[in-house]
């Protein structure tokens, strides 16, 4: 039996097979420190292990990068950085324990079971927070040496534009995030969940603002598709629910800016949601190292 596990900024919960279906667990608090986390970690492949078969190996989703076996930089789990969480995990449960991103982990699941089910090659563009995204090629996840290879929000399309440490270019202008800040310049202050709903409605200040940033999104778009050529594009993460706004900006720029032979690129939402990162770690621990270029 294999467990899949989720680990989000605000919670955790797994994925397993039983009687051939994915079964996700109820969804429970990351707790605020490493050892309370490696222990809640411990506990759902516990229970996972009480309703089903012994677990043979566990796949983990962390918000940030990490190698197979270390997380190194999670700015939304700080705990998290420089740890060996794999081999931690590895100790206590005797079995085999591997990483990865979530963007990437998201892609894997949406090629599994949701959006790009059986396609050989793929794009995610996610949307949330800030801009994260992952490739397959090849039927394979590029993870990078690293683990950071598909971190789209790291581009850059203005080099004026002072650097940020902490973010990259598109968080700042591309991403739930900048929304956020735009939306709070406004008489009164919205939030990003009533900018899209308002701008669905033809309100012209939010309709300006989703298609402001879904512009500068398009660009990187055009960009990832020009150097990859995937079969598939995915537009995911927390805005998936903005598809209907996000799309005919994102295609239109597709079509301006990138190269020929991609700019019929199928541009297609996520399926999963927020419970893709899940499946690709149950994914994952299905195929172990065959699911990595």
């Amino acid at each position: 039996m294999y467990l899949g596990i989720d680990v989000s900024e605000q919670t955790l919960r797994g994925a397993y097979f039983q009687q051939r279906e994915v079964v996700l667990t109820s969804p429970v608090a990351v707790p605020a420190s490493y050892e309370e986390l490696v222990e809640a970690l411990v506990q759902q492949v516990q229970e996972a292990s009480r309703v089903g078969e012994a677990i043979r190996r566990v796949g983990v989703s962390i918000p940030g990068n990490c190698t197979e076996r270390r997380a190194i930089w999670v700015p939304s789990l700080p705990y998290l950085n420089g740890r060996d969480l794999a081999d931690d995990l590895r100790a206590r449960l005797g079995v085999s324990v591997m990483l990865a991103s979530d963007a990437q982990l998201a892609l894997l699941g949406e090629v599994w079971r949701g959006a790009a089910r059986d396609r050989q090659s793929a794009a995610l563009v996610s949307v949330g927070t800030g801009v994260s995204g992952a490739l397959m090629l090849g039927g394979r996840i590029v993870h990078g040496a690293h683990g950071s290879a598909g971190a789209l929000g790291w581009l850059v399309l203005d080099r004026q534009q002072a650097p940020d440490p902490g973010h990259g270019y598109l968080d700042l202008y591309a991403s739930a995030s900048a929304l956020a800040s735009q939306g709070r310049l406004l008489d009164p202050p919205l939030s990003p969940e009533e900018i899209i709903a308002r701008a669905r409605e033809g309100q012209a200040a939010c309709v300006k603002l989703v298609a402001d940033c879904a512009a500068v999104l398009s660009i990187a778009v055009a960009g990832l598709a020009s150097l990859f050529d995937p079969e598939v594009l995915i537009f995911g993460g927390a805005l998936t629910s903005a598809f209907d706004l996000f799309a005919p900006v994102l295609r239109e720029g597709l079509q301006r800016y990138g190269s020929p032979s991609v700019r019929q690129t199928p541009l297609v939402a996520a399926q999963l949601g927020s419970d893709a990162p899940a499946y690709g770690a149950l994914r994952a621990a299905m195929l172990l190292q065959s699911v990595w270029a």
